[in-house]
């Protein structure tokens, strides 16, 4: 179905959410954190007159709640090419699928004393960084992953023969966390960048499991900014991970799909990720899944699945998922977590128009956000935020905008981008 020109498809979305032009305005101001745009910048746009940049595209499908794929094929000019980094990286990802499928994986041979102790230490590292992440958040770990694999790449890159194909795998889960850390930071170049290197190692190991899940963690940074982009890697990686994937692996990929289908406006596909996920979820078993999934739990799998009907307007079936007592105080006691379902639980309630309980929670959420050093997170309470925006200023509503405001101006990123999920 063709969309209207990107103007009217404004103009039109306005008017149904009620919303003069100083009100949109208002709200995109809000959002942004700045104080660009006016009533007569809106009017230009909805005239065409002027055509509104990349990040106004972003918080104009947010603030009117529209796929950010619709505004993208409204555009009346021709659709610039993804970033470099993101297309590299498909292009690099549709390399390994079929690597992933007709490739054999790389040869056992004997392993040196130095050899051991080297791949050892690797292990240690890992396990301390990803104890780390549960607790610190990526605006303080990313420098640390960064360094740590930054190390071992260099070891990696001395390193010849069976020294090399023993070291392959776990450069590649440090790449995979330098990666993630760099997300939860904001730093979106810096992520690809380490998503693209973790991908080429896994391919060099003969490891398809672990390079479906370095596409996985680069589907979930992309999933807000470009959802389509992000469709197409987790559906790549799913195909890669389809013979040798465990069943927790690949119903997180699955989960990855159906948020970036629901991101990019297809309903369809979205319940039939949810559909597959839920199936893959019943056969999950924590001692035959690999360590780097020692996370995912039938919790976290409900709760993956809450949000996703959240993207797809459905917050009723959303709300038992996502009100779970282990995700309000879930093991470890990550605020990361914590801040994160909280959101989502937020953005829940407040569809089934729970105002007052949606703004106790998002305060919570809020708070863990900063705790948490999580740009992602906290960046998904100002969406809320925005959200809240809409409804009647009630108390709750401007004490919360200005929690929100307050707290996450301490994240670096926060004012400048919107949020991946």
């Amino acid at each position: 179905m063709s969309r209207p020109p990107l103007g009217r498809l404004i103009a039109d979305t306005r008017r149904r959410r009620g919303y003069s032009q100083t009100r949109l305005a208002a709200l995109l101001c809000a959002a942004a954190g700045a104080t660009t745009v006016t009533r007569h910048e809106v009017s230009r746009w909805e005239r065409g007159d002027r055509l509104p940049g990349a990040q106004w595209l972003a918080w104009l499908a947010l603030v009117l709640d529209l796929p950010p794929a619709w505004l993208a094929a409204a555009h009346p000019v021709d659709r610039p090419a993804p970033a470099d980094g993101v297309t590299r990286l498909q292009q690099l990802a549709e390399r390994w699928l079929r690597h992933a499928v007709h490739g054999d994986a790389a040869p056992g041979e004997s392993r040196g004393s130095s050899d051991r102790r080297a791949a050892g230490q690797l292990d240690r590292h890992i396990a301390e960084l990803r104890r780390m992440d549960d607790l610190v958040g990526g605006a303080d770990l990313a420098p640390v992953a960064r360094r740590c694999w930054a190390q071992a790449a260099d070891r990696l890159h001395r390193a010849r023969g069976a020294d090399r194909r023993r070291l392959l795998r776990p450069v590649a889960e440090l790449a995979k966390l330098a990666g993630w850390t760099a997300a939860e930071a904001g730093d979106r170049t810096a992520a690809l960048r380490a998503y693209r290197a973790g991908l080429v190692l896994a391919m060099e190991a003969g490891d398809p499991a672990l390079g479906a899940h370095v596409l996985g963690g680069a589907s979930h940074l992309l999933c807000e900014a470009d959802p389509g982009a992000a469709w197409r890697l987790a559906r790549i990686a799913a195909a890669g991970a389809r013979q040798d994937g465990s069943p927790g692996l690949r119903a997180l990929l699955a989960h990855r799909a159906a948020l970036a289908a629901a991101r990019a406006g297809d309903g369809r596909a979205a319940q039939d990720g949810l559909l597959v996920a839920r199936r893959l979820g019943d056969r999950v078993r924590a001692e035959h899944e690999p360590s780097w999934l020692y996370w995912l739990d039938p919790a976290e799998l409900a709760a993956m699945a809450g949000r996703c009907l959240v993207a797809l307007d459905r917050p009723a079936r959303a709300l038992p998922l996502l009100e779970q007592p282990g995700l309000r105080r879930p093991r470890r006691g990550q605020p990361r977590t914590r801040a994160v379902y909280a959101g989502w639980l937020a953005r829940a309630l407040l569809g089934v128009g729970e105002v007052e309980q949606a703004c106790a929670v998002g305060a919570d959420a809020a708070v863990e956000a900063v705790r948490a050093g999580s740009v992602r997170a906290a960046e998904q309470t100002r969406e809320l935020s925005v959200r809240l925006a809409a409804r009647p200023q009630t108390r709750a509503v401007r004490d919360l905008s200005e929690l929100i405001t307050q707290l996450t101006s301490y994240l670096p990123g926060s004012s400048t981008r919107p949020g991946v999920n």
